[in-house]
Parts: C-alpha cells; sequence; structure tokens
C-alpha cells in the first residue's frame, strides 16, 4: 500500500502549536517518496516527485507531504512550497488557528527540518542505479566445437576415442554469435 501527500488532508484533523524548538516535535518518519516518470523540462537526469513523512502526536498520526523537483541532480527543493499536504491545523500562542498564509509559514518550517533532500538523494541514487542497470538476460553459452575430419585421429568418429564431441544444439548460443 502507498500513501500520497495529498492523501493526508483525509486523515483526521490534529491540532498543533508548533514549538519554537524543534526537539519538542514529534519524531517525523520518512513513510514514501514516489519518482514520477516524467522528466523534469525535458532534461532526462532530473525528476520531480512527492514525499510523505508521518509522525505521532499524543494518540494522533499526523503526517506531511509535498511535491518535489530536482533543480540540478541532487539540489532538490519545494514544487509548489504553498501547498505542504498536511491533517495538521496549526494553532498560534492563544491556541487559535492560525490564518492561511502563517499556516504555510509553519508547514514549510516543519518540511525544512526534516532531512527530506537527503533522503531523496537515497531514494534517487537507487532508482538511477536500477535504470542503469542492465536489463538483458544472461545466455547460456556453449563453447563452439569444430568438427574434425573423419580420419583424424582426434576424432569423435574414429573407434580410438571413445570421445563424443556435438555441434550446439539448437536454442543454445555459441560463443560466436555472443
Amino acid at each position: 500500500m502507498s500513501i500520497t501527500a495529498w492523501q493526508l488532508c483525509s486523515w483526521p484533523p490534529c491540532r498543533w502549536r508548533v514549538p519554537d524548538d524543534c526537539a519538542q516535535w514529534p519524531a517525523f518518519v520518512h513513510v514514501q517518496s514516489s519518482v514520477k516518470p516524467q522528466a523534469v523540462g525535458g532534461r532526462e537526469e532530473l525528476r520531480q516527485g512527492d514525499t510523505v513523512w508521518v509522525g505521532q502526536l499524543g494518540t494522533a498520526i499526523v503526517g506531511l507531504g509535498w511535491e518535489w523537483i530536482e533543480l540540478r541532480r541532487g539540489v532538490f527543493m519545494l514544487k509548489d512550497p504553498n501547498y505542504v499536504a498536511t491533517n495538521l491545523q496549526f494553532l498560534d500562542q492563544a491556541l487559535a488557528p492560525l490564518d492561511e498564509l502563517d499556516a504555510i509559514v509553519s508547514a514549510n518550517r516543519v518540511a525544512h527540518a526534516l532531512p527530506w533532500q537527503a533522503t531523496l538523494t537515497q531514494v534517487l541514487a537507487a532508482t538511477r542505479t536500477a535504470e542503469a542497470a542492465p536489463t538483458a538476460q544472461a545466455q547460456r553459452l556453449r563453447p563452439v566445437i569444430t568438427p574434425l575430419s573423419p580420419t583424424s585421429p582426434l576424432s569423435p568418429l574414429t573407434a580410438r576415442t571413445g570421445a563424443l564431441a556435438r555441434p550446439p544444439a539448437a536454442g543454445w548460443p555459441s560463443a560466436a554469435a555472443a
């Protein structure tokens, strides 16, 4: 099962005032990062996708997710910093809901405190390695056996040797064909 960033908005809402000290924040863990097959700006080496981070706040499960884009290889940014999908409802000092702009700032503050760029670097390294891996199946090779003349003393047709030499069978590529 996978979780997309946009599914987090359908989770039960959780009210939270972001403490000034991030050591008091829930421990968010990386749940998933997806990589879209489309290249960025026609450049095949650059990617885009989304990432999801989840934590526990009291008894509630909370999540943040966002789309990201690779500016240049290994350099990532939020695709739209004004939209971090979350089930968190950010609160001010008086525990009243923050206005939209302040909520965006709080969501970005949390997102940027997470090690998401380093995580994406690892995810993309694995993705790029898988893409670069050879897809051809290994072929079983059988050595090429040059038929000897029937009169040769080394010929399998000669009664003096009990050796059996067969030409490559159908379906077995020879070393010369490889």
